[in-house]
């Protein structure tokens, strides 16, 4: 009910109803007044609807962003929509994963949550696993920032302390900067007709005189030209464009979380994207093992041969991920696949552990403490550099020798090597304990004397579809950029593969950034690897302030910042943490990058579909107001040019389904084959105004120049005169939408449509001109409407003039080509 109230209390509706009032007390005209009622309500409806649209289409998009929550249920661990959680339940938390209900803490390792939703705290805290206080506990909606832990469901939904607090909020969203324009554009547009409504009240109240019926005629026709100049209905219809196209984006697998991000997807520049994932399938095998020092060769068997059991042991058990089903990181994942089900199942069964730090981006290299009968063994996997420095023996078949400097330099050369072929490298150590480890022993400390095991390749294959989505994105006058933690010669292989670099193109390291900065012209340089997070914030900072419109990609806890500083950020939805998702602008659910670059196509072709109802509006309204206004000054004994009934109708004909219409069309083709949209770029500049005033005046001429035919070459009266010109322009104005509809002719390369593509392109535009037609038609064809709109009925040679005369301003429009500067 507020939502159709607000259709009333708008301010053209409000000026209606009140022009209803005098033409039915004042002028006695109850019909003119019941007809303009109706008119308000209608527009309301339509209003109405499509308010509606846009709700539901923002409310489906809502839905459709689930959280997740990994629980364990009968001895299994399932990842399942955190709404399904119930009181009981024991769920796993892992950094970057977003606490999905109120939780007591039974396990934790080395746990940090960030509480800053809650409390405004911005350090991490510490948790304590049962600990009865607030550290022993985690609350819904705060975020794990360090470690890992388990916890049982002690409160979900409303029950919880975040859902207590959010109970009593309720809000709406900001409109979009767009949406800002759109509304400024329209209040402009509105001086300008209230203006030009004041002009013309003079001129018939010139013509008619300052009697009572002639101030109310004149009154009544300046307010409906008013009306009828201003576009009122924009800001609603590109809501729904904008709704309607994320929801379509969303089909594709791009799932915008902020609306603001479709404007600015069309004009992106520079895509910093990852490899694992985006470019790749994420779904790591096993390729080479080298058996510290044996080699690095391909094994049939995987890590099950007896003289692989050491790298199986610690590939097992310095694993958090699990088989069956298939959960966890795709690095531990592929290595527990290595193994296979039955060997992990038995190292797991012979080996508990007793304590570990997890892998993050700074220790670069996960580490834990196991136990099997009397012996401890300390495991640790991670980066060939940061696991070989600290190893000081290595094996040799079955005998442990010292690990020597030259040692240590071959098997960074062979790790060289196998990343250069692609493949993903790990060293895997471990240390033997006796029973009694050392008082006050640390995690930390103890990782320093340890046994190299062996290294292990892991391949992940190409993505299918990345060639074609870089050849697109650069085709579209994007720069692609690959920003990744790996080793730089798979970085380059990979970008290599996949088109986004030549074979020996630069790569800069997190190192050699270090050292040297930023370069001047970050996106002069294709391929980053071994990049720290702040130095991929500070790669965005450094993109942005050279002018670049930057999206970038993250799926860890320590990409939010780049995400949050980028244009837009868009998180992986399937490897991405709730971190990263929540501070991006937009989530892949496949993490593929052709989806991102169908998420630019799609947004290009959303801000093209809010050109074209732009353009369609202002250059018909423009029309109205150049037709009444020529009329006035041009034919002496017309009255008023255009009745106040007749400008209403030709607002609700062609301000409300053509637009609607015209805002949901399919991409244009050739949209991806022009430069990115200016982010300076106004929609409504100089040169784009100049252009719709000159439709405008096309149809204006037209409309015009039918009523001079119609009068003195035809002899017909002035009544069948006015409705000629009055058909013709409502009916060009309704052909108009077909050349909207069309490639920007401002456009630096206009993409090219024929004529079959604009009409039959979008069949929801047909039917909407098609009725339109019908409706005017109608106006001349049935009598009661003709009585109501003060026409006449045609005769066939009037009906071919009104045909013409259409049509030939339409024609020249599509003809006609503005010259570029």
């Amino acid at each position: 009910m507020s939502r159709l109230l607000r259709q009333f209390a708008e301010p053209m509706s409000l000026l209606l109803l009140a022009a209803a009032a005098v033409s039915g007390l004042v002028l006695g005209e109850r019909l003119d007044a019941v007809a303009i009622t109706v008119i308000v309500a209608l527009n309301a409806a339509v209003g109405l609807v499509q308010e509606g649209r846009a709700a539901h289409a923002l409310e489906a998009l809502r839905r459709l962003e689930t959280p997740l929550a990994r629980v364990e249920r009968a001895g299994l661990v399932r990842t399942v929509p955190a709404r399904e959680l119930v009181v009981g339940d024991l769920v796993h938390l892992a950094a970057g994963d977003r606490v999905p209900a109120d939780l007591g803490l039974g396990a934790a390792s080395a746990l940090e949550v960030d509480e800053s939703l809650l409390t405004g705290e911005s350090l991490p805290v510490a948790k304590t696993a049962g600990d009865p206080g607030p550290d022993g506990q985690l609350w819904s909606g705060t975020l794990v920032t360090r470690g890992a832990g388990q916890g049982v469901v002690t409160a979900t939904g409303t029950a919880t302390k975040l859902g207590t607090v959010a109970a009593g909020l309720e809000g709406g969203q900001d409109p979009t900067p767009l949406q800002r324009e759109l509304a400024a554009l329209s209040a402009r547009l509105g001086l300008v007709a209230v203006g030009v409504a004041a002009g013309v009240f003079a001129l018939i109240l010139v013509r008619t005189g300052l009697s009572a019926a002639g101030l109310g005629r004149a009154f009544l026709a300046a307010v409906a030209l008013a009306v009828a100049a201003v576009p009122e209905g924009l800001p609603t219809v590109v809501t729904v464009a904008l709704a309607l196209g994320v929801r379509r984006m969303a089909g594709h697998g791009a799932l915008v979380r902020r609306l603001p991000a479709v404007e600015t997807l069309g004009a992106a520049t520079v895509l910093a994207t990852d490899k694992t994932g985006t470019l790749t399938e994420n779904r790591l095998r096993l390729a080479t093992v080298d058996l510290a020092g044996a080699g690095a060769a391909a094994r049939a068997d995987g890590l099950t041969g007896k003289d692989a059991r050491p790298l199986a042991t610690v590939a097992v058990c310095c694993n958090d991920a699990q088989l069956d089903p298939p959960a966890g990181d795709p690095v531990d994942l592929a290595l527990l696949e290595a193994v296979g089900p039955h060997q992990v199942a038995r190292l797991r069964a012979a080996w508990t552990r007793l304590a570990g730090l997890p892998f993050d981006a700074e220790r670069r290299r996960m580490t834990v403490l196991v136990a099997g009968g009397a012996q401890r063994l300390l495991l640790v996997k991670g980066a060939p550099e940061t696991v070989l420095a600290r190893c000081t023996r290595r094996r040799s078949g079955p005998a442990v020798v010292p690990l020597s400097a030259p040692d240590r330099a071959g098997l960074l050369e062979r790790t060289a090597v196998l990343a250069r072929r692609g493949e993903r490298v790990l060293a895997l150590a471990w240390q033997p304990f006796a029973p009694q480890l050392p008082a006050g022993a640390d995690l930390e400390e103890l990782d320093g004397d340890l046994e190299l095991v062996g290294l292990v390749g892991l391949a992940d294959p190409l993505r299918p579809t990345a060639p074609g989505a870089v050849a697109e994105a650069q085709a579209a006058g994007i720069r692609l950029l690959m920003v990744t933690g790996d080793h730089p010669g798979t970085a380059a292989a990979v970008a290599e593969r996949a088109g986004l670099a030549p074979a020996g193109a630069p790569v800069l390291t997190g190192a050699e950034l270090r050292a040297g900065g930023v370069p001047a012209d970050p996106a002069a340089v294709p391929v980053y690897a071994r990049v720290e997070p702040d130095q991929k914030r500070a790669l965005v900072e450094a993109l942005r302030a050279g002018g670049a419109v930057v999206a970038v990609t993250g799926d860890g806890v320590n990409d939010a910042p780049a995400l949050r500083g980028a244009d837009i950020g868009v998180a992986l939805g399937v490897a991405g943490t709730e971190v990263a998702r929540e501070a991006a602008d937009m989530v892949v659910t496949d993490d593929d990058l052709a989806t991102i670059v169908t998420a630019v196509r799609e947004g290009r072709g959303i801000y093209d579909n809010i050109r074209k109802v732009v353009d369609y509006l202002v250059a018909g309204n423009l029309s109205e107001i150049l037709v009444v206004v020529a009329c006035l000054l041009a034919v002496p004994g017309l009255g008023i040019p255009l009745l106040p009934l007749q400008l209403l109708w030709i607002n609700l004909l062609t301000d409300g389904l053509p637009a609607l219409a015209l805002g949901v069309d399919p991409p244009t083709p050739g949209l991806m084959r022009q430069p990115p949209r200016p982010p300076t770029a106004r929609l409504l500049g100089r040169r784009r105004l100049r252009l719709l005033a000159g439709r405008g005046a096309l149809i204006a001429a037209a409309s015009v120049a039918s009523l001079f035919i119609a009068r003195d070459l035809f002899g017909e009266p002035l009544a069948h005169a006015r409705a000629v010109m009055f058909t013709v322009l409502v009916v060009a104005h309704l052909l108009m939408a077909f050349v909207a509809r069309g490639p920007d002719p401002l456009a630096a390369t206009p993409a090219r449509l024929g004529v079959a593509a604009r009409l039959l392109g979008n069949r929801w535009l047909l039917l909407a001109v098609g009725a339109g037609i019908a409706l005017q038609a109608a106006t001349a064809l049935w009598p009661p409407a003709r009585d109501l709109f003060a026409t006449a009925a045609l005769s066939a040679r009037e009906w071919a003039l009104v045909a013409a005369a259409a049509v030939a301003p339409v024609l020249a429009m599509a003809a006609l080509r503005p010259r570029h500067r």
